[in-house]
């Protein structure tokens, strides 16, 4: 293979690759136009946690708007184990409320 010969190869796949970004740059900002639904994440499905019971089977908690499920999943078919309402929402408290609590005489009690 002569040094033309490979030139032009890194060019064709230089052109190639060029395209396809091209075309994914196109599709991430007109796709919204074209009925694709683009960086939109539903923000009430969310996978609370989940636990292998074999190589084949998993348990998987899933909170869906105000529900909480137990989710069996399998090859064979899955299935909802159990539903219930979800508690509500735990907001960890952040350092600096800690700190604004102990300069204004809050604190733990004890």
């Amino acid at each position: 293979m002569d040094i033309f010969a490979a030139l032009q190869a890194l060019a064709a796949l230089a052109f190639v690759l060029g395209l396809l970004l091209g075309g994914a740059w196109l599709l991430r900002k007109y796709g919204s136009r074209i009925g694709l639904k683009t960086g939109q994440v539903s923000q009430d499905l969310k996978v609370l946690e989940w636990r292998s019971l074999d190589m084949r089977r998993k348990l998987a908690v899933v909170r869906w708007g105000d529900r909480e499920h137990l989710l069996c999943l399998a090859p064979t078919g899955d299935m909802v184990v159990a539903s219930r309402e979800a508690p509500a929402a735990f907001k960890p408290i952040a350092p600096d409320d800690v700190i604004k609590g102990a300069k204004s005489g809050g604190g733990p009690a004890g």
